[in-house]
């Protein structure tokens, strides 16, 4: 098994320490999740889960619509800044599980990376679904592209997780 990881490792697959992870699970839950508990009186979900296809085409589509819309755009200008945020209650135009209205997820937005006013490298959120560099115009528009409805655990099943 260390000879696999090892040879994982050569050829750049990104990896933590198992202790590091362990650790910063743990941090998480004695803390912040602990801290949501006993002042919200809500049991938060502890892990969001994402299948490899809707990640895949969520980044497929991002590339495919920034060079759409800018066709000087390379991939290492783009990204993905994931936002924590919490299910509001009683949000009729989202098909989201009773179960998961104030639990936290991530909202993953894609990020354009550009120079500031002052020739600063900052990767803004950035909205490939409108053709226009002004950044003020992604927050305007009644539809940004982004990503959720992951499976979060609890309410649905934490069977499988090792962390």
């Amino acid at each position: 098994m260390g000879q696999e990881f090892d040879s994982i490792e050569r050829n750049g697959a990104n990896s933590l320490s198992v202790d590091f992870i362990r650790a910063a699970v743990a941090q998480y839950r004695s803390n912040q999740l602990q801290c949501t508990a006993d002042n919200l009186g809500l049991e938060d979900a502890h892990s969001i889960w994402f299948d490899l296809p809707t990640l895949k085409k969520f980044i497929a589509d991002v590339e495919n619509l920034a060079r759409n819309a800018d066709s000087s755009v390379i991939d290492a200008d783009l990204g993905v800044r994931m936002y924590y945020a919490a299910y509001p209650e009683n949000l009729e135009d989202i098909s989201v599980k009773n179960e998961y209205f104030k639990l936290h997820t991530l909202i993953m937005i894609p990020t354009k990376k550009q120079e500031n006013s002052v020739g600063e490298i900052v990767h803004y959120d950035y909205n490939p679904l409108i053709n226009s560099s002004d950044k003020r115009l992604a927050l305007v528009t009644t539809k940004a592209m982004a990503q959720n409805h992951g499976s979060l655990a609890p309410p649905d099943s934490c069977e499988g997780e090792l962390y």
